[in-house]
């Protein structure tokens, strides 16, 4: 995938995907934005597409889509986007958390922005995971509630 800059139709230069991650969070995370975040969703390189997996103005299925990305970087960001996370199947929660403990931290962490109807669900599953650190984000969480 070949991005460039441009300026005024008359300058540009390519941008390496460092530099494209780096402008993409720099974006307001907002609808007038998701065209571009959309198109780039399919980076190769896991960076760019970390750095539009956070965006909350991104459509439901492309998040979906990005749950399952091989890169576990990846996978975080969509743990820590409330947006993904209050519309997303429990299936699709529990998968996130069974693939790393590092997911299942983020998830733990982020239950208040589990939809209502899953987060029993949610917690229930966080509840059986092996690792502490994720079991008592989710008994902090049922604490305080």
């Amino acid at each position: 995938m070949r991005i460039t800059l441009s300026v005024d139709g008359m300058e540009s230069m390519e941008i390496g995907y460092s530099d494209l991650a780096t402008i993409v969070s720099c974006f307001n995370d907002d609808s007038s934005h998701a065209g571009l975040f959309a198109s780039l969703y399919v980076h190769p390189a896991s960076e760019v597409r970390s750095a539009v997996a956070i965006m909350t103005s991104m459509p439901i299925d492309t998040l979906v889509h990005l749950a399952n990305d091989s890169s576990i970087e990846v996978v975080r960001q969509v743990a820590n986007n409330n947006h993904a996370l209050k519309w997303f199947t429990v299936p699709l929660i529990q998968e996130m958390i069974k693939r790393d403990v590092s997911v299942a931290g983020d998830i733990a962490e982020n239950l208040a922005w589990v939809g209502e109807n899953a987060r029993e669900e949610i917690i229930s599953t966080l509840l059986q995971n092996s690792d502490p650190k994720v079991v008592e984000a989710a008994q902090s969480f049922i604490g305080i509630q």
